[in-house]
C-alpha cells in the first residue's frame, strides 16, 4: 500500500506535469499586408510580320497572408500576310494559367508570377514561285510550348500605375502587366 505522504507527492507531480503539457494554439501564416488587392494580370502580344496585336487578362487575388490566386484565361490570333516574295500564316492560341507568390526585395512587397502559359500554333509559311505565279508551301510547323519565365511585379507600382514587364519572344513582343487596387 502506498503511503500517504508518497501518494500526496505522485499527485503533485502529476498535477505539475500535466499544467506544462498545456495545448498551444495552433499558429497559421504570418499576416503580411494590413489590406488584400484585387486585379488583373494583362497580357499584350504583338508581331509585325505577319501583323496581329491581341490582348487578354486574368484576374487576380492578393490575400492579407500573401497568397496569390489567379484565373486562367486564354488569347488567341489568326494572322495571314505576305510581301510579294514570302507569305506567313500563323494561327495561334495561348491559355494562360499563371501561378504566383508574395516576395520581398530590399524591402519591397512583389509577386513573383509564374506565367505557366501554353502555346498552341500552327505556322506556314510559304514562297512566290515566279514561273508558277503561285505560293508554294515551304514549311508547315505545329508550334507547342509553354512559357514558364518568371515575372517580378512590384505591388506598390501595379497599386498606382500598373507594373509593366516588356520583353521580345520568338513569338512576338509582350507586355505583361500587372494592375491592383486596394481593398480595405
Amino acid at each position: 500500500m502506498i503511503s500517504p505522504k508518497l501518494f500526496i507527492i505522485i499527485l503533485a507531480l502529476s498535477l505539475i506535469f500535466l499544467m506544462s503539457c498545456s495545448e498551444e494554439e495552433p499558429t497559421g501564416p504570418p499576416q503580411v499586408f494590413n489590406v488584400e488587392y484585387d486585379g488583373f494580370l494583362q497580357l499584350r502580344i504583338t508581331n509585325e510580320f505577319p501583323s496581329f496585336d491581341e490582348t487578354t487578362q486574368v484576374d487576380v487575388h492578393i490575400d492579407k497572408y500573401g497568397k496569390v490566386t489567379f484565373g486562367t484565361g486564354t488569347l488567341s490570333y489568326n494572322a495571314d500576310e505576305d510581301n510579294g516574295q514570302s507569305r506567313i500564316v500563323r494561327i495561334g492560341t495561348l491559355s494562360l494559367k499563371p501561378k504566383g507568390s508574395h516576395f520581398l526585395s530590399n524591402g519591397e512587397d512583389y509577386v513573383d508570377v509564374d506565367e505557366n502559359t501554353t502555346i498552341n500554333e500552327n505556322m506556314i509559311v510559304y514562297y512566290w514561285d515566279d514561273n508558277t505565279q503561285s505560293w508554294v508551301e515551304f514549311l508547315n510547323e505545329d508550334i507547342n510550348s509553354t512559357w514558364h519565365g518568371g515575372l517580378g511585379f512590384n505591388i506598390d507600382d501595379a497599386v498606382l500605375t500598373g507594373s509593366i514587364l516588356q520583353s521580345v519572344t520568338a513569338w512576338g513582343s509582350t507586355t505583361w502587366g500587372l494592375y491592383l487596387v486596394v481593398i480595405p
